[in-house]
């Protein structure tokens, strides 16, 4: 299907059919479809958990306040980010990304620091980079429906709880949000949302 047809029949699945299974294929392409979303800079400061095993699908059903979504699912995908003490200019992280495009680093950074400055003179360092990884998880959810796979993104989770089932240190990585993929083992409900004239101003 396009991806209209894929929006348009992309639900918030709750309950998947436990016995299908996600093809290695399919969860190799959903991973690419996150892969290959835009990040703010480029900087890609993030990394994907697929989890698929029981005891850990179990523990974060727990850590998401017992959404069946997460415990059906044949595989439920966390979006993680670096905390903002990687995201500085002057960090070897930041200058190993930027060092990847044709300019050289110094016009790379030049263009980046007042941007850094900004947000964090703001305080809003973490929710920019908290945000990004809502565009992964937006490609990955309409690329699976086009594949016939449907999916819920997940956003009531306690932090701590996820990190810890992730074994990942909260000193260098905070959850961004996560989302189920599977085969669903419910109906497909109808789109219910607001037309384009309520939406839409043009200027």
């Amino acid at each position: 299907m396009d991806f209209l047809e894929a929006m348009q029949h992309r639900f918030a699945c709750k309950v998947y059919d436990s016995r299908r299974v996600l093809e290695d294929s399919e969860i190799q392409k959903i991973l690419e479809y996150g892969r290959l979303t835009p990040t703010s800079f480029g900087l890609e400061l993030w990394s994907f958990h697929v989890v698929q095993g029981s005891q850990k699908k179990e523990a974060l059903f727990h850590a998401c306040f017992d959404q069946e979504s997460v415990r059906t699912s044949a595989m439920t995908l966390a979006v993680l980010v670096r905390t903002s003490a990687f995201a500085n200019p002057d960090g070897d992280l930041v200058h190993s990304r930027g060092k990847r495009f044709p300019d050289p680093l110094s016009v790379f950074i030049d263009d980046y620091r007042p941007y850094y400055d900004f947000l964090r003179s703001e305080g809003r360092l973490d929710c920019w980079l908290k945000s990004q990884g809502y565009l992964a998880i937006a490609n990955m959810m309409t690329g699976a429906a086009a594949m016939g796979i449907q999916s819920c993104a997940i956003e009531g989770f306690d932090e701590k709880k996820v990190l810890r089932v992730l074994d990942v240190s909260s000193d260098q990585w905070q959850v961004s949000l996560l989302a189920t993929f599977g085969y669903p083992a419910e109906e497909e409900r109808p789109k219910i949302r607001q037309s384009l004239d309520s939406l839409v101003t043009y200027h």
